[in-house]
């Protein structure tokens, strides 16, 4: 009984070019060799195309050969998915890395509840256990300036607002109340730029930019 391995290997040896299907036929038996045919191509591991007036039989990787050097359609399509492939790996890459950055750093804070003489446990910060006060609101803003400025030292105090106010039972008005208060007790420490959605009203202009000095 002809065996699928055995007609690979006759596929196989025609590469790109192919093999005729009328040539299987004169060398094995019709009703066996059609069967095998049409079990191999519903499995992906033969192609089966007609060049000129006849049909032809390859393997996967000489088919996709044969297609590049014969169909400009078909070697266009192949090179901007490729291309775009390359372009997506690359992307993938710079985020990678711009993560691991980010990463590196955001404070790890259940190494800092332990320097503070905190089990694990309860480094697990929820809005619903931590409610802070003006020291560690001083100690925590100066870290989020620090992780989400820009290059010149700029950063949303929007941003920062967020970022506080979804970790620890803050509320807006409480996170206000006390940059009102940094901002008065160290005002060497930091400078306001007017622009951004939210933040504080000065002389009639909303200051929505802080960074430190």
């Amino acid at each position: 009984m002809l065996a699928d391995a055995q007609l690979m290997n006759k596929i196989y040896s025609a590469g790109q070019t192919g093999l005729k299907k009328a040539d299987l036929r004169k060398e094995f038996p019709q009703a066996e060799i059609d069967s095998i045919l049409e079990k191999l191509t519903n499995e992906g591991k033969i192609f089966i195309d007609k060049k000129g007036t006849s049909y032809y039989c390859w393997l996967k990787e000489s088919y996709m050969q044969y297609l590049l050097n014969t169909d400009p359609r078909f070697r266009f399509t192949h090179d901007a998915i490729c291309s775009l492939e390359r372009s997506v790996s690359k992307n993938s890459d710079r985020l990678a890395a711009a993560l691991e950055t980010i990463s590196l750093r955001i404070p790890d804070t259940n190494n800092q509840a332990m320097d503070e003489g905190l089990d694990a446990s309860q480094a697990d910060f929820t809005p619903e256990r931590i409610a802070i006060g003006f020291g560690l609101f001083k100690e925590i803003f100066n870290e989020l300036v620090a992780n989400f400025s820009s290059s010149i030292g700029w950063v949303e105090i929007g941003k920062i607002r967020f970022a506080l106010c979804e970790k620890y039972d803050l509320t807006a008005e409480k996170f206000y109340e006390y940059l009102g208060q940094l901002l008065e007790r160290y005002p060497d420490k930091y400078e306001l730029s007017s622009g951004g959605s939210e933040g504080l009203t000065v002389r009639g202009l909303l200051h929505g930019y802080v960074r430190t000095i």
